[in-house]
């Protein structure tokens, strides 16, 4: 079985998240019930607009498991963000009927008018706000190439491959998506190609064992996004 690392940030909002095999899938749903607040501090600073981007682990109970922060205008509006994060209700998305687990991607907008949250796409962050506000983002979340080297593999899990599996001719490439946090652990592993759930679930049980260096870069911890490919029977 090849396998192939392959690093890249990823800062795009999937419009039903990442689920972990095919099927007939309904999507995820959120109804923000609770939306964070611009403190009065801020607003004496002058502060009007802002953004967070936020990873979502969401279970099959539609509980907010993981969560990590990619992109921020302003430190100081992530912690009122987490706050409203938690008495959001969730629910879960289905693959033929049954909740799975899934990982996602949004977008909390701090505007004059409001709080808008969002799960839509957006390829550059950073551009969009300094074009629409003048603000830079903090990108936890880095490029391979700002990188004072690439993540090395301290622990590797090879996936399980069972015998009859193959023999019946369940094969191919399977895409996980992860993210490598500040301290080398694999956070967050999702599917995004797969022929088979079987396979799926081998290739994701295998990274989450996976233990890295932590990235840097000038000399700093960091976040970073990172794809690996498994050619199961081949």
């Amino acid at each position: 079985m090849k396998t192939s690392l392959k690093l890249a940030c990823v800062f795009l909002i999937g419009a039903l998240g990442s689920v972990a095999t095919a099927g007939e899938i309904q999507p995820l749903k959120i109804e923000a019930t609770t939306k964070p607040q611009l403190s009065p501090v801020m607003l004496m600073e002058g502060v009007t607009h802002g953004r967070v981007v936020f990873a979502l682990d969401i279970s099959e109970q539609g509980q907010i498991t993981d969560w990590m922060v990619l992109a921020s205008s302003h430190r100081a509006l992530v912690s009122p963000c987490i706050e409203a994060l938690k008495s959001w209700k969730i629910t879960p998305a289905t693959r033929d009927g049954q909740p799975v687990p899934v990982q996602t991607e949004i977008t909390i907008d701090f505007t004059a008018e409001g709080v808008v949250i969002s799960r839509t796409l957006m390829m550059d962050v950073d551009q969009h706000m300094q074009r629409l506000f003048g603000l830079r983002m903090d990108q936890p979340g880095r490029l391979t190439n700002k990188l004072d080297a690439a993540p090395t593999r301290v622990t590797t899990v090879a996936p399980r491959y069972a015998k009859d599996a193959e023999q019946k001719g369940v094969r191919g490439k399977v895409q996980v998506h992860f993210y490598i946090d500040e301290t080398g652990a694999v956070r967050m592993p999702s599917i995004e190609e797969s022929p088979d759930p079987y396979l799926s679930e081998m290739a994701i049980a295998a990274v989450r064992e996976w233990k890295f260096e932590p990235p840097t870069s000038r000399g700093q911890p960091v976040l970073v996004a990172a794809r690996q490919e498994f050619n199961f029977g081949k």
